[in-house]
């Protein structure tokens, strides 16, 4: 029979702390309550406690600093953390500094127990993981389960050196789960480099990675490094890797194995020191099954796996989502639009093929056109009505579609102004695929024939 645990609960919540305490008794367990970090200091002093829920926002105190003083005082104790409020950086510090697991509000019966029994089996667990000495804010929000999983894993994973194969639909943050990694990693004041495997012809691509000596092709006037010897010590995200030939895979998959790479048109090896992360939409092992995408390759890369969901396997995050891009947009054109409950309503029903990315370019837009100071759920209304299919062009450009079309227009230019015509990188900014913004450039008739620096 599995040892019942004593179990130290530390929640300033009173009707909160008393049902965790009816729970887990009604189990057979011990619980001693402490509705503030002194007291739960007080009682791990005088008696061995086998398992402490730990609420991350207590009245008085950071339950996180709590956290490591129990690791402190009885490094045997499991934790575990308890908030509504979850993020990344939260989740990434709580498994960092000791804490085995991560329960979200509110809490569910059938999770808290699973998560009992899981320490009543549990032999002891030795977490290594040391928490950057600065955590750097991530722009990943949520707090659905789909999205704490996403940050479970990559707490896990960011303190080693594994490789990570990303995968989601696009528009999903795929980047943003590479940065965090890295940026929760030992290798964090080492540079992240992204490059989008499908934006670059292979020829071009392959110099861009591995780099080229002098006179290796007409013009090629100088030696170039390329981003494995650059981006010496830190990570290296490959973005779209599914788009690769596999003749190019068989290079990657090298310099994976053997740790070194080769200059275009030079015979001798260069050691690299670099992390690799890699990023798809494609279902890979379907790619795999067709001879399009090496093997070995694959497993090679999906050492560790971790799926970003679409934001309709997460709708209850779009709140979160459509406040953070208001805040960011209103900063960044220095403007005080509001939004009105129903309007956030209006669009946690609406579909987003597009996902995060989609929704971020919306809330721009809106915030754009928000003559009023704030945006109504007839202007989601408006902003998000999309002609029939098949409509003559002419019947389609109303005053107010002109109008749509100018400031997006007039949004794509000032884009290409600031990046100096650099492509690559204008799509980032504005939060859509370099192939997505050539198909724009036709629409509006925007000249794409700028020099990228």
């Amino acid at each position: 029979m599995p040892k019942h645990l004593t179990i130290l609960i530390v929640e300033d919540d009173r009707s909160l702390r008393e049902f965790l305490r009816m729970v887990l008794e009604a189990e057979g367990h011990i619980c001693k309550l402490s509705p503030d970090s002194k007291t739960a200091e007080t009682i791990l002093r005088q008696e061995h406690c086998d398992l402490a829920l730990i609420d991350i926002y207590l009245s008085s105190e950071s339950g996180l600093e709590l956290l490591k003083r129990v690791k402190r005082l009885q490094p045997d104790c499991e934790c575990v953390m308890m908030t509504a409020r979850a993020s990344l950086e939260t989740v990434t510090t709580s498994i960092a500094d000791g804490a085995l697991e991560y329960l979200g509000k509110p809490i569910l019966i059938p999770d808290l127990l699973a998560l009992v029994r899981r320490v009543q089996d549990l032999l002891k667990v030795q977490v290594h993981a040391e928490p950057n000495e600065q955590q750097l804010e991530s722009a990943i929000i949520g707090k659905s389960p789909k999205m704490l999983e996403v940050y479970r894993a990559i707490a896990r994973v960011a303190p080693t050196d594994a490789t990570v194969l990303i995968m989601g639909p696009s528009g999903v943050g795929k980047e943003l789960v590479a940065r965090a990694i890295h940026e929760h990693s030992k290798r964090s004041r080492m540079p992240f480099t992204a490059i989008n495997c499908a934006a670059l012809p292979e020829t071009m691509l392959e110099s861009e990675l591995f780099g080229h000596e002098k006179g290796a092709f007409t013009g090629a006037v100088n030696l170039g490094r390329g981003l494995f010897e650059t981006s010496k010590g830190g990570t290296l995200f490959l973005d779209e890797i599914g788009e690769t030939s596999p003749g190019f895979q068989v290079k990657i998959l090298r310099a994976l194995q053997e740790k070194e790479i080769r200059r275009l048109g030079s015979s001798t090896s260069i050691p690299v020191d670099v992390r690799i992360l890699a990023a798809t939409n494609s279902d890979l092992p379907a790619m795999v099954r067709g001879k399009k995408f090496r093997e070995d390759l694959y497993y090679r890369l999906s050492v560790i796996q971790i799926a970003v969901p679409s934001l309709a396997e997460r709708l209850q995050d779009i709140p979160l989502l459509v406040r953070h891009f208001l805040d960011k947009f209103n900063r960044t054109n220095q403007r005080q639009i509001q939004i009105r409950k129903e309007a956030v309503e209006q669009l946690a029903r609406m579909e987003w093929p597009g996902n995060v990315r989609e929704l971020e370019n919306f809330i721009e837009r809106a915030t754009i056109f928000a003559s009023t100071g704030e945006i109504t759920a007839d202007d989601v209304e408006s902003l998000s009505a999309h002609p029939s299919t098949g409509a003559p062009e002419e019947a389609l450009r109303t005053p107010q579609a002109e109008t749509l079309r100018d400031k997006e227009k007039e949004q794509i230019l000032r884009v290409l102004r600031d990046t100096r015509g650099n492509r690559s990188l204008a799509a980032r900014r504005l939060g859509i695929e370099r192939k997505t913004l050539y198909k724009k450039a036709r629409r509006l008739g925007i000249d794409l024939g700028l020099k990228e620096s």
